[in-house]
């Protein structure tokens, strides 16, 4: 029995994702990171930049198996997110940042709740932007291998 999630990434099963397309991803999604740690203040800083630090996990997880299922690149990028702020909860983040403080942009520092929630919001946009990706390969392939093309629309 199928579930919504494996109907939602039914094209991306049989292909495999670019990775030159996800090196470049990887990098406009850490620059997005920076940026946003940088430039947005508050609650919406903190949730987009776990969103994005999610989002980075999906697709560094899609280079190294690009066959994966979306649904699975999801649930472990999410998962990993959320390991990583559970461990804020100890002082190995301190300790490890004490002795390499670029960790700090990897591990943080304080646990917050809301950070969960960016994760989950990184998580399902990561796996969006995938099944559009994918969909749109495949229909790409398909009209490339018939040689159709969609009419231009008018008006």
């Amino acid at each position: 029995m199928s579930t919504a999630i494996d109907r939602a990434t039914a094209p991306e099963r049989s292909r495999s994702r670019d990775r030159a397309a996800l090196a470049g991803t990887a990098a406009a999604v850490v620059a997005a990171g920076v940026a946003v740690k940088l430039g947005v203040p508050g609650l919406a800083g903190d949730i987009a930049g776990s969103a994005l630090y999610t989002g980075l996990l999906f697709v560094l997880g899609a280079f190294v198996a690009p066959r994966a299922r979306g649904a699975v690149l999801a649930a472990a990028a999410f998962g990993i997110s959320a390991a990583v702020e559970i461990l804020q909860l100890t002082p190995l983040p301190a300790a490890v940042d004490a002795v390499v403080p670029a960790a700090h942009w990897v591990l943080g520092s304080t646990f917050a709740a809301t950070d969960l929630v960016g994760y989950a919001v990184g998580a399902a946009l990561a796996l969006g932007a995938d099944v559009v990706v994918a969909r749109a390969r495949l229909h790409s392939r398909r009209h490339r291998r018939h040689g159709t093309r969609r009419p231009a629309r008018h008006g």
